[in-house]
């Protein structure tokens, strides 16, 4: 059983007007609608299926992203500001439902969200970007029962213009969601795509980087559907759905540099069966979502996130602490009360994951859950802090993993076992370097099986020696807010670090790319996408007691932290020494150098840029 969507109330709503043209047919001819007997006398331009460009996720879509159900203009600009003051990144802000005029018209009400434009381009100076939500429904009965919404009478101001047009699946016919009631759009018709492209352009021309693309195409409860291409069957309207956002909101924006579509891959809740809504291709941020706000709901996500990741859906993520309302109740009718060990140990896990997002209808901020004040909501901020500079400084390494995962069709994330043992376990591999094993429970304890083949590392104690591949970790106890992780060995990790936050370096690191290094018998490599979109080898292989690490060029000042079980006494570059610093302060301000850390079993080595390549001997 899966999480299942609150009961809602629907109603209608209008504000603003309405002046996009329309056309029945292909001709320009005027006709009328058989189902409205309204006359559609106005001319668009019928339009060809826009190709849907290459699959890409952006860099800054790796940042953490922030969502609020039912905010406003002023909300949103304290909820960001709320994060920056706490020293929390912040790369995305979604704006949830309702920000429109009506449910989807693309047009922002000014009395929710003034100065639209406006907001947009403040986020974007603090190098914030902006997502709104939408799907492809046009309502013609509208209420909106949840608490603080709006409620506008009458029906959207684009949907008898759609409807005379006959712009809408199976004749337009009327179907419930959870908005409301309304038509859906026909994306096989060449005019019915102009029309909806055209009432797109001004948000797209304004700056907006993407749509959070919600599934009400799943209540078009008709199977096949009927378009203007003849009958599609539910799988192909559904998938038509997202190609589309996608294809036309990178065409207008000129690429995908700065556009994505937040989609959902596999996803079974609510009464409906499980499927796949976007294919893989269309989906550069895949998010599965409405989950409860307990263990089960985690794992509830982690069956999602691991269906999709096995499907070849590259960047996948969940709502960090489930989504559904406090009140909601669970299999046996009770309560869901916020349980803050769930939402901790979510943090972690959504850390781990490509796509980190906090959002959920109960709009909790980490200074902000529920029973939770004082030294409490310290400790709350302070790990929210953590896992998300964590996530923040990971950047580089997602988005060197998105890009040969998006060009080889597979995942970043490789759920560990068969599926039949996925529950109760949900071990992954991210990348060929991180092993994450979630906290399932409340006990924080659980078996960590380490797959065959190199050692690992415990993540939380860098002094410990490898535990050997194939070895099952009994009972390990996991720290308040961690969850059991794992670093292979051969694993090399690039981050863009710019403070002493999680240990990866300080405020002299900003600027520079940090690179950590674990050396294995066999030799690895890793191939950095780098800023200039060029690429960037990284190699390392261990030699007896001696390390050599390799770049086959280096774009900025490298610095690299080099796992050493024993601590080299020289360091070279090519055939050349490099200085010894005795202290952390040292090795920060000087331009090249390596200094040793012991308590960490480490060694640093900075390096200036270099066009040519370089090759690292670190010798015990």
């Amino acid at each position: 059983m899966h999480a299942r969507r609150s009961t809602r109330t629907v109603a209608a709503l209008l504000v603003g007007s309405f002046a996009l043209s329309c056309a029945k047919d292909d001709t320009g001819s005027s006709t009328k609608d058989a189902g409205t007997g309204d006359e559609c006398t106005v001319v668009v331009a019928p339009e060809e299926e826009i190709p849907a460009p290459p699959i890409h996720t952006p860099r800054w879509a790796f940042e953490p992203w922030i969502s609020k159900d039912i905010s406003d203009g002023a909300d949103t600009y304290a909820f960001v500001q709320g994060f920056k003051d706490r020293d929390i990144p912040v790369g995305v802000v979604v704006i949830d439902s309702p920000w429109e005029t009506h449910y989807n018209t693309f047009v922002p009400n000014e009395a929710r969200y003034p100065q639209f434009a406006k907001m947009v381009a403040d986020m974007h100076g603090q190098d914030v970007r902006v997502v709104l939500w939408m799907t492809q429904m046009v309502n013609n009965w509208y209420l909106d029962g949840e608490v603080g919404g709006d409620f506008m009478p009458g029906a959207a101001p684009n949907f008898e213009p759609g409807q005379a047009c006959g712009f809408f699946v199976n004749e337009g016919r009327i179907f419930t969601w959870w908005k409301g009631s309304g038509a859906a759009l026909d994306f096989f018709h060449p005019s019915a795509r102009a029309w909806w492209h055209e009432q797109q352009n001004a948000l797209l021309d304004m700056g907006v980087n993407g749509w959070k693309l919600d599934f009400a195409e799943s209540y078009v409860r008709a199977d096949p559907v009927q378009t203007y291409e003849g009958d599609k069957s539910h799988q192909a309207y559904s998938e038509a759905y997202y190609r589309d956002f996608y294809a036309y909101g990178a065409h207008r924006k000129g690429g995908t540099e700065e556009f994505v579509t937040m989609v959902r891959p596999w996803d079974e809740s609510y009464d409906f069966d499980g499927r796949f809504h976007a294919r893989p291709e269309h989906a550069p941020v895949a998010w599965v979502g409405d989950q409860r706000r307990d263990w089960y709901g985690l794992s509830d996500a982690l069956d999602h996130i691991f269906r999709s990741a096995a499907a070849g859906y590259a960047v996948v993520g969940s709502d960090i602490g489930g989504y559904l309302d406090f009140d909601d109740k669970d299999v046996f009718g009770d309560r869901i009360a916020f349980d803050l060990e769930v939402f901790e140990r979510w943090v972690a896990l959504g850390a781990m994951t490509p796509f980190m997002q906090l959002h959920g209808r109960a709009n909790v901020t980490p200074w902000d859950v529920p029973d939770c004040e004082g030294a409490c909501a310290d400790e709350v901020v302070a790990l929210y802090r953590y896992w998300s500079k964590l996530h923040h400084e990971m950047v580089p390494f997602f988005y060197s993993l998105a890009q040969e995962a998006h060009a080889s069709g597979r995942s970043m994330l490789f759920p560990q076992g068969e599926a039949s043992s996925w529950p109760g376990d949900y071990r992954f591999l991210l990348g060929e370097a991180f092993l994450v094993a979630p906290i399932l429970d409340a006990t924080g304890v659980r078996d960590v099986e380490l797959p065959a083949g190199p050692a690992f590392y415990d993540f939380w104690k860098p002094q410990d020696d490898a535990v050997p591949g194939g070895t099952t970790v009994a009972s390990y106890v996991a720290a308040k807010g961690r969850i059991p992780l794992f670093i292979k060995q051969g694993a090399i990790v690039p981050l863009q670090v710019s403070d002493d936050v999680t240990g990866f370096g300080t405020a002299a690191s900003e600027g520079a790319l940090t690179v950590l290094v674990y050396p294995s018998s066999a030799p690895s490599t890793f191939r950095l996408h780098d800023e200039d979109d060029e690429v960037t080898t990284l190699g390392v292989r261990k030699v007896g007691t001696t390390i050599e690490v390799s770049l086959s060029r280096a774009v900025a000042t490298t610095i690299l932290r080099v796992r050493t079980d024993v601590a080299p006494v020289e360091v070279r570059v090519g055939a050349l020494p490099v200085p010894l610093h005795e202290s952390r302060d040292a090795f920060d301000v000087a331009s090249s150098g390596w200094w040793a850390d012991p308590e960490n079993r480490c060694a640093w080595v900075k390096l200036g840029a270099s066009a040519s390549s370089l090759e690292v001997v670190l010798t015990p």
